[in-house]
């Protein structure tokens, strides 16, 4: 039956409103202005991997501070490794603030096509 199930879409009737609502403002906003729509999945893409970075820093410390012995303070390698994760969760952080600005003009962007999506 692998003819049958290609030709079968599948629903999910456990979506909301809101959801279908969201979901055709993105099609909307990608077929009237697609730039917008292109940079807000780049914002989206980023964010994640700043999170995975975030994450490996913390592992890394976590990692450091649990094989580290006798004074911290005099390990060096400790050290480097806390003043490099300092350093890269500065620069994420500072990503951080500019993508969330810039999620915020696309949010507001996006809303003068709102109207279309309720429809």
């Amino acid at each position: 039956l692998p003819e049958v199930s290609v030709k079968v879409s599948l629903l999910n009737f456990m979506i909301t409103p809101e959801g279908l609502e969201d979901q055709l403002l993105g099609i909307v906003v990608a077929k009237e202005r697609p730039e917008l729509e292109e940079e807000r999945n780049a914002l989206i893409i980023q964010s994640a991997a700043n999170k995975k970075s975030l994450k490996e820093i913390e592992d890394q410390i976590l990692e450091t501070l649990s094989s580290s012995e006798g004074n911290i303070l005099e390990d060096e390698s400790a050290i480097q490794v806390l003043n490099n994760a300092k350093v890269l969760s500065n620069e994420i952080e500072k990503k951080q603030v500019i993508a969330e600005k810039t999620e915020k003009e696309i949010a507001q962007s996006r809303e003068g096509y709102r109207s279309i999506a309720k429809h």
